[in-house]
This record gives structure tokens, C-alpha cells and sequence, in this order.
């Protein structure tokens, strides 16, 4: 019995100093090895203002939809040249004349089809850019009054951009939607003479239309900002030849470019002023 307990004494003894030992610094402990301690990771806080955090959330967005949209006006004033070479090629083979813009053929056909296709594009991005410049919180006040006439001015700035952009869409949209218009309207006229021969108590007119008048009188439909498309040099509401269209969209794209560069100056020199 005096053996057992003096084992148990043992037992408790050395319990009592691994719980010691558990306490103690590890460079105490000699017989734990220790590994090289891990650097805690290093904390970056970057510090920003609210003019570089909108510039950053909105304006950058606005400009790169902006910027694309020059791009796909871009590719316009080729395709009203390879139009009014289709037109003036099938006059002259079908003996109608070169100058009207009112005849089809494959190639004004495709080349048509091809225009609808720059349509869409451009009008959601300046929808979507107009959304964000005219979000309220681009013009919240910052805090910093120079940082807010910052902001109001390169929302005109952009919003004036957006404008000539937008009467460019109009001239191309416009002149796509009234050929399509004009194709449909009067798509198997060819066929009435046939009709009118089978059949004698089926009268109808027989008009011969004037190759050289637009039967529907097309017109531009009303900017919806500020930009009138009267003013725009060579080219009034109405019917207008094709090279007057392409050279209103050239004139245009000038005019936004300007534009476009007066914005760049203004958001480059407050982008100057964020952490890079």
C-alpha cells in the first residue's frame, strides 16, 4: 500500500509540473522547440475624397460608354458612301438615274442592314451614360466646394458630348429606319401591272411614281437634348440627299471630338489630384 501511494504522489507531482511548465515563456521551456515567429501581415489603408471616389464609380464608366460610341459612328460615313455608290450603280442599270437615294437593290439592301446594326449599340450606351451622369449622387455636396463645381462641370461637359452623339444616332437611325420604311411601303408595286392585266374589273391608279422625289418625305425626329438638327451646316428637316446625311454625321463627330477634349482636360486635371 505504502508502494501505491507513493506512485500516485509521483503522478501528481509531475502533473503539477507540466501545468507549471504550461505557463511559463517558451524560450523557458527547453524542451519545446520553437518555431521562428510569423510577421503579422502589414494593413494598407488607402485614403481617398469623395471627387476621386465618383470620378472613379461614374465618370470613368460614362466616358469609356462615350468613347466606344465614337468608334461605332465611326464606321457610318463609309457605309453611306458604299450606299450611295449601290444606289448610283443600280440607276444607271435600271435607267432610273444615279441621283435618287429611293431605288433597292442587294447592295443598298445590305448596306442598310448593316447601318441598323450601329443603332443599338450607340443608344444603350448613351442611355446608360446619361443614367449615370444624371444620378443624384454624382452632385451630392462633397464637403469641398471647388470638388463640387468640379463635378457639376464635367457632367455639362459630358452631357454635351452626349448631345452630339445623340443627333448622330438620330441622322443614322433616321435614315435607316425611313429606306426600310420606304422598301416595305412600296415592296411589290412592280407586280400591279400584272394584276391589272388578268383581271379587268380590278382598277386601280396607276401613278407613275417620280424617281426623282422621296415619296416619304423623310424627316429627322426631335433631338431629345438640346441640339436642333437645323444647325447642323448643310442639312435641314426634310428630305436631304445622301452626301448632305454623311456630311451632317462627319460635321458631328468634329463637334464631339471637341468637345471630348474640352471634358478630357477638366477630368484629367481632378484625377490628378486622387492617389495614383
Amino acid at each position: 500500500m505504502r508502494k501505491i501511494a507513493f506512485v500516485q504522489r509521483s503522478l501528481l507531482l509531475w502533473i503539477g509540473v507540466l501545468a507549471c511548465a504550461g505557463l511559463l515563456p517558451l524560450d523557458a521551456r527547453s524542451d519545446v522547440s520553437v518555431a521562428a515567429a510569423t510577421a503579422p501581415p502589414q494593413i494598407y489603408h488607402i485614403v481617398t475624397t469623395a471627387l476621386c471616389a465618383r470620378l472613379h464609380e461614374t465618370v470613368r464608366p460614362a466616358v469609356a460608354m462615350i468613347l466606344q460610341n465614337d468608334g461605332t459612328i465611326a464606321k457610318s460615313p463609309p457605309l453611306f458612301k458604299r450606299y450611295g455608290r449601290a444606289v448610283f450603280e443600280n440607276g444607271v442599270a435600271s435607267g432610273v438615274g444615279g441621283d435618287s437615294i429611293n431605288n433597292v437593290s442587294p447592295g443598298t439592301s445590305m448596306t442598310l442592314q448593316q447601318m441598323s446594326y450601329l443603332v443599338s449599340p450607340i443608344a444603350r450606351n448613351l442611355i446608360a451614360a446619361q443614367t449615370l451622369l444624371d444620378d443624384e449622387k454624382l452632385l451630392a455636396p462633397t464637403g469641398n466646394a471647388a470638388d463640387n463645381a468640379t463635378l457639376a462641370q464635367i457632367k455639362k461637359q459630358l452631357l454635351e458630348t452626349i448631345a452630339f452623339q445623340s443627333a448622330s444616332l438620330d441622322l443614322i437611325n433616321g435614315f435607316v429606319q425611313t429606306q426600310q420604311m420606304g422598301e416595305l411601303q412600296h415592296a411589290g408595286e412592280e407586280y400591279i401591272g400584272e394584276i391589272q392585266g388578268t383581271d379587268t374589273t380590278y382598277q386601280t391608279a396607276k401613278d407613275t411614281p417620280n424617281p426623282w422625289q422621296d415619296p416619304n418625305t423623310p424627316g429627322i425626329s426631335q433631338n431629345p437634348y438640346s441640339l436642333d438638327p437645323s444647325q447642323i451646316p448643310g442639312l435641314a428637316v426634310g428630305y436631304n440627299p445622301l452626301s448632305r446625311i454623311e456630311d451632317g454625321v462627319v460635321w458631328l463627330q468634329s463637334e464631339t471630338a471637341k468637345r471630348e477634349d474640352i471634358a478630357g482636360k477638366t477630368i484629367s486635371a481632378a484625377l490628378s489630384q486622387c492617389p495614383k
